[in-house]
């Protein structure tokens, strides 16, 4: 007779077991508070408004955008369409698109160099970031022929890095056919030879210099990278080595994030025998407040939230919340942090949720 109180009650406790890791596991939602119901989606809509101020997608780009202010305080805009269509636009002081100009070639062949814009393989430059003009302009070449000696190799290279506003480096190889057999001789082959191609600006001019010599003992990494670094939301950080980060602002306020109902989620691994894992993630909509003078756009964005990591600067009530992202597979989209621009010259900001969107606020 025992047994059959026994049975009922183990299986009471399992079920009770089974339904408090149930809950455990799935959390019930979130349940958005009132106060929240009125925040646009980012992701849906064309515009966002909030009193006198619209937030309007001004650029979407299949490479990340770059962005230049110009000593007169136009913003260059630098993006990449596809089909090898280069896109840059000019934003005047009011955030009106004052200028446009058309590129085709491949992005890799376009280098933006403080407001230069450069076609490496055509050889060509414009100076239209500064005025307007849309005619290229012929690059003067220099050592193309690899004629010039050690000493005068040198004293260009320092000449450059003592007298030039901006430097670009690229470096090629030149791997020449084999000569062909001769008689009962050897074959031989000519070695791979390496070159630097050093793109510099002097006053209003851009120069190629072609070289042999180790350019690196005058123009570091760093160095480099601070030249060609064309973004108003970030920037390098120099205690980690081509690292950057967010420029911090007043005018993003994280107000809260609605957590969905939390998913087991299997990642492939990260390439090779690297063995796949598992995250626990929630879906959820983040909640943010963009101040742009007196106005305040109220936006959502739908994302995942890892609790167990904190790789994202989001931080709410003064709390980092975890890592964000925009999928759950791979590639992972991570998602830093919202990013801000304006300056007292600017009757307008910048926004971006994406290094390869750009939001107009004005």
């Amino acid at each position: 007779m025992k047994i059959l109180y026994i049975v009922p009650i183990i299986l009471l406790l399992v079920f009770l077991c089974y339904q408090i890791s149930k809950e455990g596991f799935a959390k019930v939602e979130d349940q958005l508070p009132s106060k929240f119901v009125q925040y646009k989606s980012i992701d849906s809509l064309v515009a966002i408004k909030s009193g006198n101020t619209q937030m309007s997608l001004l650029l979407e780009s299949k490479r990340n955008i770059e962005i230049f202010l110009t000593s007169e305080y136009n913003i260059i805009v630098s993006g990449f369409s596809g089909e090898r269509k280069n896109s840059f636009i000019r934003l005047d002081a009011d955030g009106n698109v004052a200028d446009t100009l058309i590129l085709m070639s491949r992005p890799e062949d376009i280098v933006f160099l403080k407001g230069f814009i450069i076609e490496k393989q055509a050889h060509q430059y414009y100076r239209w970031s500064f005025n307007g003009l849309k005619t290229p302009i012929r690059i003067t070449t220099q050592n193309s022929g690899f004629d010039w000696d050690d000493e005068k190799q040198s004293k260009q290279l320092s000449d450059i890095a003592k007298q030039s506003k901006a430097v670009y480096v690229d470096y090629n190889f030149d791997s020449p056919v084999p000569q062909k057999k001769v008689g009962e001789g050897l074959q031989t082959t000519q070695a791979v030879s390496s070159y630097a191609v050093i793109t510099y600006i002097i006053g209003d001019e851009c120069f190629q210099f072609y070289t042999i010599e180790d350019v690196r003992k005058y123009f570091s990494s760093t160095y480099l990278q601070e030249m060609s670094w064309n973004n108003l939301f970030k920037r390098i950080n120099k205690k980690k080595s081509a690292d950057e980060e967010i420029i911090s602002t007043p005018n993003i306020m994280y107000k809260y994030f609605q957590r969905l109902k939390l998913e087991k989620v299997r990642f492939s691994g990260g390439g090779g025998n690297a063995p796949g894992f598992t995250k626990m993630l929630y879906p959820g909509y983040l909640f943010t407040d963009v101040i742009f003078k007196n106005d305040t756009l109220k936006l959502k964005e739908f994302m995942y939230l890892d609790e167990e990591s904190h790789a994202s600067m989001v931080e709410i009530d003064g709390k980092n919340i975890g890592t964000l992202s925009k999928n759950k597979v791979q590639p992972v989209m991570h998602i830093n942090g919202y990013m801000y621009y304006t300056n007292d010259k600017l009757q307008y900001a910048l926004f971006t949720n994406n290094d390869q969107k750009l939001y107009l606020i004005k």
